[in-house]
C-alpha cells in the first residue's frame, strides 16, 4: 500500500486525521521550534508550539507513523556554525530522540555530517532543499550520512534521472508531489535564504518592503502558461514512480487540515477531479482561479510533459490549456466577457461532479454572473453560498460587494448588520461598513466602525488611510495627519498617502509642508515600477 508524509499545520486537529489515514500516512513532518532555528514556511509559530511536539511525536508512536522533525533552514545565521549553538541544537535532539523521534530532515550538510556521528539510529534524510539535481551531487550526500534521499522538485518529471540517482547511490528516494513553484525558479534561493531568516528571532529581520512570498507572479504575469511547467506529480500518475521511489510526501504546512484531508484522498485514490489549485502549495499560484484537471487530464497531460522538449516557440499546448482549462484570476486580468462565459461553463461543469467543496463554486459562479451582469443568477447564488456553508462570512461578503458595485449601499449596510448577528467579532465587516458609510458620506458612521477594527487588533493595508480620510473630510487634520502616517508606516511606497498629507497641511496653512509631501508623492509616482515585485 502507498503511503504519504503530511506536514504539521500547527492545528491539533490533525492529529485526530492520523487515526483516521493511519494505513495511508508513512509520517508526519513538523519544524524545529524558532528559538532554535527558522523554518522553510512563513508561518506564525502559535506560542505553544513547543510543548506540542511530544504530544505529536507520542501520537505518531501510538500509531507506527514516523515523526519527523524539520531542521531545513537554509541559512541558520551567524551563530549557526558555532560550536555553543550546535551544542543546544544535538542535546534538543537527543532529547526528542529518548521520546521516539524517529527521523531528521536537514538541509546543512556540515549537519548532516555532525548528526550522523553524534547521534545513532535515527533516520536523516535530505531536504528537498538541499537542490539534488545530479548523480554527483546525490552520492556526496551519502558519503556525509543521508539514509533518505529526497530529489529536487525540478527533477521530478525527468524518471531516467531519478532513476539512475537510486541505483548508483542505492539510497531510499522520496519525492516531493504537490508543491506548486516554477521549475527552475530564479528566485528560489533567495526566497528560501530570507524565509529562514524571516522566521528566525535571532537574526536582524529582513526588510519586508523588499521580499515578498510570490515573485513568481511577475513570471505569471508575463507568461500565464508557465504554470504547466509546475514539476508537481498529478495524483493519476504516481503509477510511474511506484518502482523507484521509496517515499511520498505532500507538501501540506500551510494548508487547513480539512484540504489536508482533500489533498491526501487525491493522492491515496490516484484521481482527481476539479480544481488543481486546491491540491497544489505555493503562494505564488494566487495569480490563478481555477485550473480545471480534468480537461488536463483528457488532453495528456502527464504524458505531454515527461516528453516535453521546452522549445515553447514551437508549440502551443500550454496556451491551449490557458484557453481551455484555466481563469486568471480577477485582481490581475479585467475579464473580458468571453472570459467570464469560460468561468460560467468550468464552475458549471464542476459543480456537476466535484469533490472540491460547494461554496467556492458557486461563490466562483456567482461573480462570473455578476460581471456578465446576469445580477439575478449572481444574488440567487450568493444567497445559496449563506445557506448551505452557513458558519462561513464568505456568503455575506459576495452577497454585500455586489450591492455596493451596484451602489445600493443601504442594502449592503442590511447584509453586514445581518451578517454581524451570526459573526460579531469578524473585523471584516466592520471594515466593508466603514467604506460604505464613507461613500455615503457619514464619516462619523466610518470612523465608528474603523475603530471597531482597531480593536479586534486587525490590521492591513488602507485601513488607516481610510480612518485618516474621514478626519480630513470632517476637517480634523492633526488627527488624519496622524493617521497617514501610521498608514506610510504600514505602506511606506503608496503616493497617495503623501498626496493626502499635502491637503491636510495645505489647509492648515502649512505650505512647506505640504510642498515636501506633494515631492515625496510625484517622486514615488515615478518609481512604482521598480525591480521589487508589485503583488
Amino acid at each position: 500500500m502507498m503511503k504519504f508524509s503530511i506536514g504539521y499545520n500547527y492545528d491539533l486537529k490533525l492529529l485526530s486525521l492520523l487515526d483516521v489515514y493511519r494505513d495511508n500516512i508513512e509520517s508526519l513532518y513538523f519544524p524545529i521550534p524558532q528559538i532554535f532555528l527558522g523554518s522553510g514556511r512563513c508561518i506564525l509559530e502559535p506560542k505553544g508550539y513547543l510543548n506540542q511536539i511530544p504530544q505529536i511525536i507520542k501520537k505518531c508512536n501510538s500509531l507506527e507513523i514516523s515523526s519527523s522533525l524539520l531542521v531545513n533552514a537554509t541559512w541558520e545565521g551567524e551563530k549557526g556554525l558555532s560550536k555553543s549553538f550546535f551544542k543546544k541544537l544535538l542535546d534538543y535532539i537527543r532529547k526528542l530522540k529518548e521520546l521516539g523521534l524517529k527521523s531528521l530532515v536537514l538541509t546543512n550538510p556540515v549537519y548532516i555530517s555532525k548528526v550522523k556521528e553524534e547521534i545513532k539510529d535515527i533516520r536523516i534524510e535530505s531536504s528537498v532543499n538541499c537542490y539534488v539535481k545530479t548523480v554527483e551531487h546525490a552520492l556526496y550526500l551519502k558519503d556525509l550520512g543521508v539514509d533518505v534521499l529526497t530529489v529536487d522538485r525540478d527533477i521530478n518529471r525527468n524518471i531516467p534521472l531519478i532513476k539512475e540517482i537510486k541505483e548508483r547511490t542505492s539510497l531510499k528516494i522520496r519525492i516531493m508531489l504537490n508543491e506548486g513553484c516554477l521549475r527552475n525558479c530564479p528566485f528560489r534561493v533567495m526566497h528560501y535564504n530570507y524565509l529562514s531568516q524571516k522566521t528566525n528571532p535571532s537574526v536582524s529581520r529582513p526588510m519586508d518592503s523588499l521580499f515578498v512570498d510570490a515573485f513568481c507572479i511577475q513570471i505569471y504575469l508575463r507568461n500565464p502558461a508557465k504554470i504547466f511547467s509546475v514539476p508537481f506529480i498529478p495524483p493519476d500518475t504516481l503509477k510511474y514512480y511506484i518502482s523507484f521511489v521509496d517515499y511520498y510526501k505532500l507538501s501540506t504546512r500551510v494548508f487547513s487540515t480539512s484540504r489536508i484531508e482533500l489533498t491526501l484522498k487525491a493522492y491515496i485514490n490516484q484521481d482527481f477531479k476539479g480544481n488543481l489549485l486546491k491540491i497544489l502549495d505555493c503562494p505564488g499560484l494566487s495569480y490563478f482561479e481555477y485550473i480545471d484537471y480534468r480537461i488536463l487530464k483528457k488532453n495528456n497531460f502527464f504524458e505531454k510533459m515527461l516528453s516535453c522538449s521546452q522549445r515553447c516557440e514551437s508549440c502551443d499546448y500550454c496556451e491551449f490549456l490557458i484557453k481551455r482549462a484555466t481563469l486568471i484570476g480577477r485582481g490581475y486580468l479585467k475579464r473580458n466577457k468571453r472570459e467570464e462565459k469560460k468561468a460560467v461553463r468550468l464552475y458549471r461543469d464542476a459543480l456537476k461532479i466535484s469533490s472540491d467543496s460547494k461554496p467556492s463554486l458557486y461563490t466562483g459562479l456567482s461573480q462570473a454572473y455578476f460581471n456578465l451582469e446576469e445580477y439575478r443568477r449572481a444574488f440567487r447564488l450568493a444567497d445559496k453560498v449563506i445557506k448551505i456553508a452557513p458558519k462561513d462570512i464568505s456568503g455575506y461578503l459576495l452577497l454585500g460587494s455586489y450591492y455596493e458595485q451596484l451602489k445600493k449601499m443601504k442594502s449592503a449596510l442590511e447584509v453586514y448588520k445581518k451578517s454581524l448577528k451570526f459573526f460579531p467579532s469578524e473585523a471584516t465587516v466592520y471594515l466593508r461598513r466603514a467604506e460604505v458609510y464613507f461613500q455615503l458620506k457619514k464619516y462619523r458612521r466610518a470612523i465608528k466602525n474603523i475603530n471597531k477594527v482597531l480593536h479586534l487588533k486587525h490590521e492591513g493595508i488602507g485601513i488607516h488611510y481610510l480612518l485618516g480620510s474621514c478626519y480630513q473630510r470632517l476637517k480634523k487634520y492633526k488627527k488624519a495627519i496622524e493617521e497617514f502616517k501610521k498608514e506610510q508606516r504600514l505602506n511606506p511606497k503608496d503616493s497617495k498617502v503623501n498626496f493626502s498629507l499635502a491637503k491636510c497641511y495645505q489647509s492648515m496653512g502649512k505650505p512647506n509642508l505640504a510642498n515636501k509631501e506633494l515631492d515625496r508623492g510625484f517622486y514615488k509616482s515615478k518609481n512604482e515600477r521598480n525591480f521589487i515585485p508589485k503583488i
